[in-house]
């Protein structure tokens, strides 16, 4: 598994659902979180929100014995961390409306499904991945 790749890939897919003015990169085996400053109250309200990051290539591994169980487990770390990282900032429960609704993922016909919410009812969703994408 090249956890450069897998980071990259998950930053594409974070970025196509972020709210305008935030962003998310990829560098070392790491995501950043950062947002345009002075756009957002951030926690301490003075609109300085700074960056924050998962640690894909670190945490890799801590999820189960198996890659797939690795992989689900990083990339629902990484939405769980950016909802954070949102709704800090912008003192909204991002993706939710009144609370923030819980991040999941599985894979699923050979792809990796990243949402929040319900799986049936996923308030918001990622682009499925292909697994073999990510080899």
């Amino acid at each position: 598994m090249d956890l450069d790749h897998l980071t990259a890939v998950l930053a594409d897919r974070l970025a196509a659902i972020v709210p305008a003015g935030f962003h998310v990169a990829a560098a070392d085996g790491m995501l950043w979180y950062s947002a345009e400053q002075g756009r957002f109250p951030g926690q301490s309200g003075d609109y300085r929100v700074g960056r924050a990051g998962t640690y894909v290539r670190a945490n890799f591994g801590a999820y189960g014995a198996s890659e797939e169980e690795n992989i689900v487990g990083v990339a629902v770390q990484a939405l769980s961390e950016l909802q954070d990282y949102i709704s800090e900032a912008t003192h909204m429960p991002w993706p939710g409306t009144t609370s923030q609704p819980s991040p999941h993922g599985q894979t699923l016909d050979s792809c990796l499904h990243l949402w929040y919410g319900d799986r049936d009812y996923a308030i918001l969703a990622c682009e499925p991945i292909p697994l073999t994408d990510l080899d």
